[in-house]
């Protein structure tokens, strides 16, 4: 029914999570096999849009065919960078739909894309990198994180200070070591070397 949402599912990594299924079908390992980023550079490079934004700790769950995703109300609290043709505001809610497992046929089984303890995010402020452009089925613009596996959390000890600091820390919300936090003076740094 989404092409576009499809589409962007199977580069986020619908064959990695099938073959992890295959793989490890009697474990339960932290993190699902996914694209992962190791330098800030490359995560910014990757985005299309890349926003702080208050993650509320509800989500609806959609799947489309067989993929399934938590979709989270977003308020943009600030845009870092904006390279689609669709008005983004500060202050605003725009949906989130986070690519979490693919279903079997039968529709009884689901091979992770996201290890189960990661699946629902909790309430806060994150850091989104995310990919998307407008659906005009749909008539919105549908946005998913650029890797299912790194999603950046504001630091419990500076949520408060955040919002009016400009040198927020974010910590991966994952087990991945690859990039484990970003500062956001250095992401602001890494977006304006792309320019």
């Amino acid at each position: 029914m989404i092409t576009t949402v499809t589409v962007a599912a199977m580069v986020a990594g619908v064959g990695a999570g099938l073959a992890y299924k295959e793989l490890n079908s009697a474990s339960n390992h932290s993190v699902a096999l996914a694209k992962t980023f190791s330098s800030i550079d490359d995560i910014v490079k990757d985005a299309k849009v890349i926003i702080k934004g208050k993650v509320p700790k509800e989500y609806r769950k959609e799947v489309v065919g067989e993929i399934v995703f938590h979709v989270y109300d977003v308020q943009v609290i600030k845009l870092y960078n904006n390279l689609t043709d669709q008005e983004i505001k500060e202050g605003e809610t725009v949906e989130m739909y986070r690519l979490v497992g693919v279903e079997s046929k039968d529709g009884k089984d689901m091979a992770n894309i996201v290890a189960p303890k990661y699946q629902s995010l909790h309430e806060g402020e994150y850091l989104l990198f995310l990919n998307g452009q407008f659906d005009d089925n749909l008539n919105k613009l549908i946005l998913i994180p650029n890797t299912p596996n790194q999603l950046f959390k504001a630091e419990k000890s500076s949520r408060l200070a955040s919002w009016k600091s400009n040198n927020t820390e974010f910590e991966n919300i994952t087990e991945d070591d690859a990039l484990p936090s970003i500062n956001e003076a250095d992401l602001l740094d890494a977006i304006d070397s792309l320019k």
